[in-house]
């Protein structure tokens, strides 16, 4: 028989580009457990860990009140905390250990902070520290505590708002580090503009959020985890107390706890998923993994995960609280070789990282990074071809658009004189083949028809120069309905060649996903219902227009769209980025030259004062509104009616 296993969690990650969510091969796997059979006490409710530099392994094991520690591959070695004496903790939460082996412990329950020497002997506690600073309500409960190469002392107080509680050595209060921002709701807002000063004071006091964790860099660099806000979830706070993310909003659920490797990416822990993501070193995502059951107990699958911790060995350790135990996660062979080259492409070591990025692409090809990290290898060897067609395939519009400077600056360089030439060439055979076809047709005897479809040609380019000239030739005249569809078919193949034919730095994405039906519809829709809803609205307001002239001037509306996109799709494939502006401008120029052509016949078909046109055009985009709103409504009510039809029919199927 056949036999196949797989791992109890998926690894994926975001693409950027489109929002699909997609697999992809594991970058840590299980590596076994910790807390059962290999230590004398059953581990009970683990809240933290932290490992040393020499992999030791500390754990504040809080139901037993104690610290355990255990070697770099997880024996247990003591236990500190539990012997009678001053030492005794009391539910302790949090630990840290210094380079000289000093232990400080988070000793909740006692209220006070424990330290420790490398035996595990006691040594000395801080308790509240007496500061006229520190408001007398204050309540000294530490739950996480990190200490710098100075011997200052950085306190999570539990439910504390103010941040982080510094101490110095000798126990003295030296103020509050790294507080978080208070967010300002937009009830919040309204109240601070409405209430007077008294209404004010009995309103609860808006508190920004508190820190729950905090992590100590190799570069001194300290790490706060907080949950419940917006913005600034994690800090990378330098000794001024200056957030390196910049208040950045991470993606994170019920964050718990972070860590950080020795090449500064960075692990974090979400307490409703019960998944870790994994981050570069300036907070971009990478992946996430792991997986939440609270009703399982299998290896890979979290409980109640309270802390994480990484080794030397780039290995994840983490304390699940409701299981009791540790689980312990290493890196593959495909992990080792992506965030290895991601470490090289950051810093810029792109030559280097080309060889990790060849086998990561052969192992899977839906990673954007891998081809963006070759393609900036092949512009360093100034394979700028080559490049642009990395940068592409990893939807880069800025690596592709410095790409193709350099391939466009090398033409120019190289054709510039054989293209002007040609270019000067092709404008004069152009008016000389105009100039014939002008003589040609003046001399021609045209037919009725044919006379009558070249004025509304005519017409259509006259509007776009003299549109109240323009929309007066078309009133009460009757345009055919061949010329109409033309130019509705022709705005329709300018809007597909927009999507398919714009440079790649104004569509850096899979064109493939575009749903095409749409991208038409955002087009023609607001047209149609514009051309009933101002013929409604008009025939109300005493408009003299008929709906065929309504439609007709709507129509000729669209001649910008016409006469300035193709020359924008054209431009598009020339420009590189810094230059986009030249064609966002044009595209800007184009629908406001639209906008104001539709108020213009508004104004032009129905006999309307400036004023008059003005209220007219709000209530249609008024009513365009309400006849959208209605169709959606019944669009879903038809839907529901069809499948309780499709139900009914089924079951009579089955059962009768």
């Amino acid at each position: 028989m056949t036999v196949s296993a797989k791992l109890s969690y998926k690894t994926w990650f975001v693409d950027e580009t489109t929002g699909r969510v997609l697999n992809i091969q594991a970058l840590y796997v299980p590596k076994g457990t910790i807390g059962y059979g290999d230590i004398d006490i059953p581990i009970q409710g683990p809240s933290d860990l932290y490992i040393g530099k020499d992999d030791q392994v500390y754990l504040a094991d809080t139901n037993n009140n104690r610290i355990v520690v255990f070697n770099a591959d997880g024996q247990f070695m003591r236990s500190i905390g539990d012997a009678e004496g001053k030492g005794v903790l009391n539910s302790p939460e949090g630990v840290f250990v210094t380079d000289e082996g000093v232990i400080f412990v988070a000793d909740t329950g006692n209220k006070r902070i424990a330290v420790f020497d490398q035996e595990g002997h006691y040594e000395r506690g801080y308790e509240k520290p007496e500061s006229s600073l520190l408001p007398g309500d204050y309540h000294f409960v530490p739950s996480k505590i990190v200490v710098d190469k100075r011997g200052v002392m950085y306190v999570v107080v539990k439910n504390s708002y103010q941040g982080l509680l510094r101490m110095n050595e000798a126990g003295q209060f030296t103020g509050f580090f790294g507080s978080n921002k208070t967010e300002l709701s937009l009830l919040t807002r309204f109240k601070n503009k409405i209430l007077n000063q008294k209404q004010l004071e009995k309103e609860v006091a808006n508190r920004p959020g508190a820190i729950e964790n905090v992590t100590q860099a190799d570069n001194g660099f300290l790490l706060t985890t907080s949950s419940g806000i917006s913005k600034g979830q994690i800090k990378k706070l330098n000794a001024g107390g200056k957030d390196a993310f910049l208040n950045k909003s991470f993606v994170e659920d019920q964050l718990i706890d972070t860590a950080i490797d020795s090449d500064n990416f960075l692990y974090c822990m979400s307490g409703q998923w019960g998944e870790i993501t994994v981050y570069d070193p300036y907070g971009n995502v990478l992946a996430f993994f792991g997986k939440l059951d609270k009703g399982a107990s299998q290896q890979g699958v979290f409980n109640y995960p309270t802390s994480l911790a990484i080794n030397s060995k780039k290995e994840i350790w983490v304390a699940d609280s409701s299981l009791n135990l540790i689980q312990i996660y290493s890196r593959t062979t495909f992990g080792e070789a992506f965030l290895h080259a991601t470490k090289l492409y950051i810093e810029g070591s792109y030559e280097e990282s080309k060889a990790y990025w060849d086998v990561i692409v052969k192992q899977n090809g839906m990673l954007d990074l891998p081809y963006k990290g070759i393609g900036e290898v092949l512009l360093q060897e100034k394979s700028y071809g080559e490049a642009m067609q990395y940068f592409q395939e990893s939807y880069d519009a800025e690596g592709y658009s410095e790409s193709f400077w350099s391939v466009r600056e090398e033409w120019i360089r190289n054709h510039f004189v054989n293209a002007s030439f040609l270019f000067i060439v092709l404008i004069v055979l152009l008016r000389w083949m105009y100039k014939r076809y002008r003589v040609r047709m003046r001399n021609r005897v045209q037919s009725p028809a044919l006379a009558k479809y070249l004025q509304e040609i005519k017409d259509f380019w006259f509007v776009m120069l003299h549109p109240y000239e323009g929309f007066y030739r078309l009133k009460e005249r009757k345009i055919s309905l061949l010329m109409l569809a033309a130019i509705i078919l022709f705005v329709i193949g300018l809007r597909l060649l927009s999507i398919y034919g714009m440079g790649f730095i104004f569509h850096p994405y899979d064109l493939g996903r575009v749903n095409v039906l749409l991208e038409v519809c955002l087009l023609i829709v607001p047209w149609a219902t514009w051309s009933i809803s101002n013929y409604l609205v008009s025939t109300v307001k005493g408009g003299e227009g008929r709906f065929r002239e309504v439609l007709q001037a709507s129509t000729y509306a669209l001649v910008p769209y016409v006469v300035l996109m193709t020359p924008a799709i054209l431009l598009s494939n020339l420009v590189v980025l810094e230059e986009r502006i030249i064609v966002d401008a044009l595209i800007y120029v184009m629908w406001i030259w639209i906008a104001v052509n539709f108020f213009i016949m508004t104004q032009v078909i129905h006999n309307f004062d400036f004023l008059e046109a003005g209220k007219n055009v709000g209530i249609t985009i008024v009513t365009i509104s309400v006849i959208w709103i209605f169709t959606i409504i019944l669009s879903a009510l038809s839907y529901n009616l069809f499948d309780f039809i499709k139900q009914i029919y089924r079951e009579v199927t089955i059962y009768v």
